[in-house]
């Protein structure tokens, strides 16, 4: 569960917001029905509610995530 009392500064706001896009515009996950949008997103909040906050670490555990769905 997403803890909804969470804080996040503009510059953790952007990066979860740029892995999220550069996720679901990425062909792998276009190619992929089982896995939403929205389940990426709350995915992404989570890790960035555990303290993730680098893009790249973000976007490589979405896609295990993707793959884990498959």
């Amino acid at each position: 569960m997403i803890d909804m009392e969470q804080k996040y500064d503009a510059s953790t706001v952007a990066v979860m917001r740029r892995a999220l896009n550069e996720v679901i515009m990425d062909r792998r996950f276009l190619v992929r029905n089982s896995v939403t949008p929205l389940e990426v997103a709350e995915h992404i909040l989570r890790q960035a509610a555990s303290g993730e906050r680098d893009l790249n670490c973000l976007n490589r555990s979405a896609f295990e995530k993707l793959c884990a769905a498959a």
